[in-house]
């Protein structure tokens, strides 16, 4: 077949090959260049332009990632990085349930506890070393930085699965509860790699940098939670409820329907929903809360995975009947899991914008100042 001649003298997309039209020529001997006449369809042909404009695009960025993330897999202290970090996720789980179990709180089922709370516990290091790798890798592209951020959460969510499937498989554990960690895993490695990234942005220095970005670090890893603690109190508050009858509930004793009869009497509740929506961006507890949909209600520690739920669902799923409203009246619970990535993909973007708008003042200033 013959291929499509070079045009070197002219300027109007011959030597892209995202502009090159498979087949132009072989009908009427004239190239079809996505203008009017010969039989042409412009929006079609504009339309495939576009596509293959974003195409290119896309490829590059990917390409541009797979560099920028293969410096990082060459290196032997980032994969001593994505170890330590699996290791301090098992360690804790392994130290706070064998706590747990002394002090008779939950029961003897050490493997199949490790194992769920390993999973929760991964989102700590995908947070911490997220920010790290981003403030050491800065790009001109937001995509580039985001696929190459889910590059390096891959390699980490990659050593931590064996772990997780040798620790599930030896307790019945369910292996569903390993694949949601991993995808969790990727996407805080490359969201918090945007917030490490606009942290850099922000100084000139990297000093400051580094203390922007280890607050940010710090408060989603910790503050954040502190702070719900801090303002729970402030949330009892007196309401009306009536009688909870045809009461229905799961394996795990909560209660998931019920009617309600009689007349309205004042109770002392606390509005949980008021505040539970600032822990729900803590990296745990947003991986917890995920994994909580597979994990059986019947499991030792299923109710630490689905508390953050019920604390953002409000006081009607632990006293039912308020206002008189039953269980078919309530609003459709939100995910809490889908919050927090709201939040903290806000938090990224907005710590990002400004060190991009901070950045381009430095260059601005340095260009007029010389």
């Amino acid at each position: 077949m013959a291929g499509i001649p070079d045009h070197p003298g002219r300027d109007d997309g011959w030597n892209e090959p995202e502009y090159e039209v498979i087949g132009g020529g072989l009908v009427d001997d004239q190239p079809r260049t996505g203008q009017s006449g010969h039989g042409s369809n412009p929006p079609r042909d504009a339309g495939y332009k576009n596509a293959a404009f974003k195409n290119a695009v896309f490829k590059n960025a990917a390409g541009i990632a797979w560099r920028d993330a293969r410096k990082s897999f060459s290196s032997w202290l980032f994969w001593l990085s994505c170890c330590s970090g699996v290791a301090v996720a098992g360690g804790t789980a392994a130290g706070l349930l064998a706590w747990a179990l002394r002090n008779g709180w939950i029961g003897n089922a050490m493997p199949a506890a490790t194992f769920v709370i390993m999973a929760a516990f991964l989102g700590f290091p995908a947070a911490v070393l997220g920010v790290v790798w981003g403030f050491r890798h800065v790009h001109e592209s937001v995509r580039v930085m985001l696929l190459a951020g889910a590059l390096r959460g891959l390699a980490l969510a990659v050593v931590a699965l064996p772990f997780l499937l040798m620790l599930g498989i030896s307790s019945g554990g369910p292996l569903a509860l390993a694949g949601a960690a991993v995808v969790v895993v990727v996407l805080e490695v490359a969201v918090f790699g945007l917030m490490g990234a606009g942290s850099r942005a922000c100084f000139a220095a990297a000093v400051p940098g580094v203390a922007l970005a280890s607050v940010l670090a710090a408060f989603f890893c910790a503050g954040n939670v502190a702070l719900t603690v801090l303002l729970l109190p402030g949330t009892t508050d007196l309401a009306s409820a009536s009688v909870p009858v045809n009461v229905e509930r799961d394996d795990a004793g909560r209660i998931t329907a019920y009617e309600c009869v009689g007349s309205l009497h004042q109770v002392e509740v606390a509005h949980t929903d008021r505040v539970a929506w600032l822990a729900a961006s803590h990296p745990a507890l947003l991986l917890a809360s995920v994994g909580a949909e597979f994990v059986p209600p019947d499991n030792d520690v299923a109710w630490v995975l689905s508390g953050l739920q019920f604390a953002a669902d409000g006081p009607a799923r632990e006293v039912p009947c308020l206002g008189g409203v039953s269980s078919d009246g309530l609003a459709p619970a939100v995910p809490v899991a889908l919050t927090g990535l709201f939040l903290q993909g806000l938090f990224a973007a907005v710590v990002l914008a400004a060190g991009r708008w901070l950045a381009s003042r430095r260059v601005t200033t340095d260009s007029v100042s010389g």
